[in-house]
């Protein structure tokens, strides 16, 4: 046999060991970036001081008491009231827990969400108080008393595009 036939014979092994090593380590990456991709969409609400819909479902199972604050990413009326909403609930004895509509679809079919901004008052795993739609400060501030408030419906957005 020549040198050359052993050459050709040896490079052939050789070169599908890389093969085989390069798919290893491109599923590995694969694999990893999969995972880093979904751990963190996971915890993506709770990184932002948001919960996941599965979090507040427990959290009303548990029957603690709280507020949830359901908003989406663009809407307008949202963003209008964010400003004292969130600043006012925080203020409460009772925690005020927050989910964005726009990552946690399964939510408006789960605690019933009609329209955004909506703020909803669990107490031994029932709701107990909801107030929808755009508010006054006031208003606001008469819900977290207890006190029953209009939804106001017209100014609510169920959808993203608001």
């Amino acid at each position: 046999m020549s040198k050359k036939s052993k050459r050709k014979n040896t490079k052939k092994p050789q070169s599908k060991a890389n093969w085989i090593t390069a798919g290893v380590i491109a599923l590995i990456v694969l694999v990893g970036g999969l995972l880093l991709v979904f751990t963190d969409r996971d915890d993506s609400a709770s990184k932002n001081g948001n919960l996941t819909a599965t979090q507040v479902s427990d959290k009303v199972k548990s029957g603690d008491e709280f507020y949830t604050y359901f908003y989406q990413t663009g809407c307008v009326h949202c963003e209008k009231v964010k400003p004292y909403l969130v600043p006012l609930g925080e203020k409460q004895d009772i925690p005020f827990e927050q989910i964005d509509l726009a990552f946690e679809q399964s939510a408006w079919d789960t605690f019933g969400i009609e329209g955004t901004p909506t703020v909803v008052h669990f107490k031994d795993g029932k709701e107990v108080g909801r107030v929808a739609g755009e508010q006054t400060e006031d208003s606001y501030k008469e819900f977290f008393a207890g006190k029953e408030v209009k939804d106001s419906k017209e100014e609510s957005s169920g959808d993203l595009n608001d």
